[in-house]
């Protein structure tokens, strides 16, 4: 989705490592997507225990500097 690939180009523009996880090809990762995280908009980044659905700057950096 669109929102998936400025997500990853802001991290890799940041030096920022992440797994990437495509819920189209990948059951599993659309199983814990849906039952586990209970969300169903993309993209999910999860850092820490914190959840951040779709893409927000400020959030994005925001969880990042409070996960050290």
């Amino acid at each position: 989705c669109p929102a998936c690939n400025e997500l990853k180009e802001y991290l890799r523009s940041k030096g920022i490592e992440y797994e990437d996880h495509d819920i189209i090809t990948d059951y599993d990762a659309l199983e814990e997507m849906l039952h586990v995280h209970k969300v169903r908009v993309t993209p999910l980044t999860i850092i820490g225990d914190k959840k951040l659905v779709g893409f927000d700057v400020e959030e994005l950096e925001k969880a990042l500097a409070e996960a050290g």
